[in-house]
């Protein structure tokens, strides 16, 4: 027979569970783990103790958090709740607090998202002109955001040591965000800079001789410098932002986020015909299928083509 321990609150139990997992992962996840946990997890779920906790309570709570009219969570962060809450009870089970609970849960039949915005010829012939000819550090960015794909975190966290004028390339090797850590009643923000979020996601990417010459005219005396900033000192992801959102109004353009830079580049990877190996491993994404799913949306010409030679053999036997 099998004796568990004393009764304890859930909202105890995961906050000692998050204490834990801070020596053991980034400050950014951590931040991510806090914040859902003292948002969502606690508020409805934390007034259970471990032993009451049934695999419906944790079903319901989930689709409850895609219900929600005002609020309604998306797939992946409710499957990111799902795991911290599956996360604390493996544990609550492996050290005896509580008997087994199927983990295993269904999640909401989210509409499918609409279409990545990407921008036209036009658009990029008028965003890069401008570009060109108000160019300073922090346009630079913007360029090599256009035509690297490079995430907004990323553009921030370079350093012009990270170019290597001889090779022709450049390294993509930290980012930079602001996170808020909510604890309890207290909300921190802090700048950090940190890897990438994925193992893939560090890259060496070739420059062509046009950005090449264009970066030459603006190298810092001191490397070390940040690209955007020609600093010290980096901008971060929502200064840029907000310069990046006046500039494209100030051009005239529709208001696009930065991330429609990156689908840009993608788009205009896949159109030319790059691999879909090349063009994941430039953006960085940690598989093949992430790029296939986003990106590659053949057209019905060619889906209509694929048939046409596929029905060749047929073509024959009939006649």
């Amino acid at each position: 027979m099998i004796i568990f321990k004393k009764r304890i609150l859930y909202q105890n139990w995961i906050c000692e569970w998050l204490k834990d997992k801070k020596n053991y992962v980034k400050e950014s996840t951590y931040a991510n783990y806090s914040n859902h946990i003292f948002n969502h997890i606690i508020p409805m779920l934390g007034k259970y103790y471990l032993e009451d906790i049934t695999h419906k309570i944790i079903q319901d709570f989930l689709l409850a958090l895609s219900d929600n009219k005002k609020a309604g969570l998306s797939l992946k962060t409710i499957k990111d709740i799902a795991n911290i809450i599956k996360s604390s009870l493996k544990k609550a089970m492996s050290e005896k607090y509580i008997s087994y609970i199927d983990l295993t849960f269904a999640y909401p039949n989210k509409k499918q998202a609409n279409r990545l915005y990407v921008l036209s010829y036009d658009e990029q012939v008028t965003l890069t002109n401008y570009l060109l000819d108000n160019m300073n550090y922090r346009n630079l960015g913007i360029l090599l955001s256009l035509y690297l794909g490079l995430r907004i975190g990323e553009v921030c966290a370079l350093k012009w040591e990270d170019i290597d004028f001889k090779k022709g390339t450049i390294s993509i090797n930290k980012t930079i965000q602001r996170i808020y850590i909510k604890d309890g009643n207290k909300a921190l923000s802090k700048l950090v800079i940190t890897s990438p979020k994925t193992v893939n996601a560090n890259r060496d990417i070739p420059l062509s001789k046009d950005i090449l010459n264009i970066l030459k005219e603006y190298v810092p005396s001191n490397l070390h410098s940040y690209l955007i900033s020609g600093k010290l000192k980096p901008i971060e992801p929502r200064s840029y932002s907000r310069y990046f959102s006046k500039l494209i109004d100030f051009i005239g353009l529709d208001h696009f986020k930065f991330h429609t830079l990156r689908h840009t580049f993608a788009t205009n990877c896949i159109s030319a015909g790059t691999d879909y190996k090349t063009v994941s491993e430039l953006l960085g994404h940690a598989s093949v299928d992430i790029t296939l799913n986003l990106y590659v949306h053949p057209r019905l010409s060619q889906k209509q083509k694929c048939i046409e030679t596929i029905c060749k053999v047929l073509k024959g036997k009939v006649s």
